[in-house]
């Protein structure tokens, strides 16, 4: 075990992966150990783009520990990424019925619930994320994205107005306060929204290529 966590420390994956399936087939390593080895190779896999692999290490994951949160919150990763977001969904009810402390896996409900076009779900979701973290500002700015798009402009301009609070270089959300303020004709107020955003953006743009 000692020998897989310096690999992976290093940065040599394969090396990594080897240690643990070493691991794996010793005939004496406990449940325990063996349930921590294939949600180490799960995470390896998943770094090195073989989702199938990944895929059947979280598996065999919960196969030994039932109770995994964390294996069911990577598959659930895994499925937002291939954009299976109803399996994506599953997932993260497992996983949230094991640890329902898990305010980013409350966000990520919310966002799989967004792509499937049901925001009652959605903004629940998000709501759970900020009640256990009120400074979360993705659930704070998604629920603001979901409430703009069901026109519920007071919520809406509310959490914008939080993501901003929280973090006022945060351009995306001066953006669509402005494009609400604008549904809302308050007019100035939205021009002044959108010339900040431009600032920001622009700046966020030239720190990224210095």
């Amino acid at each position: 075990m000692v020998d897989a966590y310096g690999w992976q420390k290093n940065g040599q994956l394969s090396k990594a992966i080897q240690a643990w399936n070493a691991l794996l087939n010793h005939q004496d390593t406990p449940q325990d150990l063996k349930a921590n080895a294939h949600l180490s190779l799960g995470n390896l896999h998943q770094l090195q783009g073989n989702d199938d692999l990944a895929i059947e290490s979280m598996s065999n994951a919960i196969k030994a520990n039932p109770n995994s949160a964390e294996a069911y919150f990577c598959l659930a990763t895994i499925a937002q990424d291939q954009e299976d977001f109803a399996t994506a969904v599953n997932y993260l009810e497992q996983a949230l019925t094991l640890n329902s402390k898990d305010s980013g896996a409350f966000n990520n409900l919310g966002n799989c619930y967004d792509r499937l076009e049901k925001p009652q779900q959605a903004i629940k979701a998000y709501t759970q994320a900020v009640k256990l973290d009120e400074n979360y500002i993705a659930a704070v700015y998604n629920r603001g994205n979901v409430f703009l798009k069901l026109a519920k402009h007071d919520l809406a301009h509310k959490d914008f107005t939080k993501a901003i609070a929280l973090d006022p270089d945060f351009y995306q959300a001066y953006y669509n306060r402005a494009t609400l303020l604008k549904r809302m004709k308050r007019t100035t107020e939205s021009e002044q929204d959108f010339t900040q955003a431009k600032i920001l953006a622009q700046q966020d743009l030239n720190n990224s290529e210095k």
